[in-house]
């Protein structure tokens, strides 16, 4: 399962499933069939467009005996990581920290 999101850039859990079934010989289409999801549904997660559920992750981890918790836990340390970066949530941050130390 290569790289855990351990990295300086965040990965995506997708990008974990992708690589696993690229090394199987699966498709996308076959993995979206084994699942019950809608092909597009499948590429925007293998694609990180698309955020990986509870359900989702227990649905992969069935087909391709990847543990829910480790996809979750990507897709945890993914969103901290993305939000970390977003300016706006930053801008909210430092204006709570500054009520918070007049408290």
């Amino acid at each position: 399962m290569g790289n855990l999101g351990y990295g300086a850039f965040p990965t995506h859990p997708g990008e974990v499933l992708k690589d696993e079934i690229e090394a199987r010989g699966i498709s996308q289409r076959q993995l979206a069939e084994s699942v019950g999801l809608a092909y597009s549904v499948v590429n925007e997660i293998l694609n990180g467009r698309r955020s990986l559920t509870a359900k989702t992750a227990l649905m992969f981890e069935a087909a391709l005996d990847v543990p829910a918790d480790t996809l979750m836990y990507l897709q945890t340390r993914y969103n901290m990581q993305i939000t970390r970066s977003d300016k706006t949530v930053l801008s909210v941050l430092k204006r709570i920290r500054k009520v918070a130390a007049a408290l």
